[in-house]
């Protein structure tokens, strides 16, 4: 029987949201017989670990917790970057010194998800010689072209990335990242998720998007979208729709800088995730503002009082002015 491993990675600040999706994650596959958890924590409290473990036993699962300092340890001495003040997105990276020989699929999954569908498909898809298989991300179809990829190359989010495990250590996917990070470089604007593009360029099979419903998807309609973007290649509209019909994993990432669990939020996810909340062992938790300060307060403004074409295009102008910025800093090595 093959087993399906999920990876989540936390610190104490996203424990809640993390066993909300594993909660999300344990009522929407109760037909996976075989299913093991793997939560890589970094200063998370007992408190909080007894919760998760807790939920889990409650279903029958398995949830294994890994320590994350001796990681955090050699992300240091690579000189790997934090993000936003964590190292949490890196754990994946080191997945093979803790998870278990009977793993073949490992589906790593970020806190900021609600899983609404069944993964049994993941465990019987054919991914060809491909690594991993993963969505294609909603918001770079300009971004890639500053790190080498033509406009029809494949640039997925890596907040959702099933990992064919085998073939992983096979390709020595690790390894070769980390001597990307050693000898070519170790910052990018996306940290990890542009250094897992360009390690796995040839190696990586395409999800429907279904499997990360991203959150202009629920907030734009497709014409919209496509207008402003204006993606080489993409999912069809009919790819999309059906996605939004019947998602199996909805990706909450920030919108008008807000999570779902932020109050006051107009996060296009904020529904499904509190029902999700109501029904977990969290649903006593008071949602707090972001605190995002005036230019997110101006961005919400804009989102509110103009069409959301002429949003969406000023957002994406915007933002991709910041990543031009950003890169250009970090290859001259003036951004920390």
């Amino acid at each position: 029987m093959k087993q399906l491993g999920v990876l989540y990675a936390c610190d104490e600040n996203y424990a809640p949201w993390a066993g909300i999706s594993m909660y999300s994650l344990f009522e929407n596959n109760r037909e996976l017989e075989a299913l093991t958890v793997y939560c890589v924590t970094d200063r998370v409290s007992d408190a909080s670990r007894e919760k998760l473990a807790k939920q889990a036993e409650h279903y029958g699962r398995d949830l294994v917790f890994v320590d994350a300092e001796s990681i955090i340890e050699q992300i240091k001495a690579l000189n790997i970057p934090s993000y936003r003040g964590s190292y949490t997105t890196n754990f994946r990276l080191f997945f093979h010194t803790f998870v278990g020989a009977e793993i073949e699929r490992l589906l790593y999954v970020d806190c900021d998800t609600v899983v609404t569908g069944s993964l049994a498909p993941l465990m019987t898809l054919d991914m060809g010689e491909n690594a991993v298989a993963a969505v294609r991300d909603a918001l770079t179809v300009q971004y890639k072209t500053m790190l080498g990829f033509s406009p029809d190359e494949l640039y997925f989010n890596a907040g959702i990335l099933l990992i064919d495990v085998p073939k992983w250590k096979a390709l020595e996917i690790t390894q070769k990242t980390l001597d990307h990070i050693r000898n070519v470089r170790a910052r990018y604007c996306n940290p990890d998720q542009d250094l897992l593009n360009l390690m796995l360029k040839e190696h990586t099979h395409l999800l429907p998007p279904a499997y990360n419903l991203q959150p202009h998807h629920m907030a734009f309609a497709d014409k919209t979208f496509f207008a402003v973007y204006k993606p080489s290649v993409y999912y069809s509209h009919e790819e999309l729709e059906q996605a939004r019909q019947a998602p199996v994993i909805l990706h909450a990432y920030r919108f008008l800088g807000d999570f779902p669990w932020h109050k006051g939020n107009r996060h296009p996810a904020n529904a499904i995730f509190d029902r999700y909340v109501k029904g977990s062992p969290w649903q006593g938790l008071v949602k707090k503002p972001a605190g995002g300060g005036l230019l997110f307060k101006i961005e919400k403004l804009m989102y509110a009082l103009l069409p959301k074409r002429m949003f969406l295009s000023i957002f994406r102008r915007i933002s991709l002015r910041g990543f031009v910025k950003r890169n250009q800093r970090l290859q001259e090595g003036k951004e920390a």
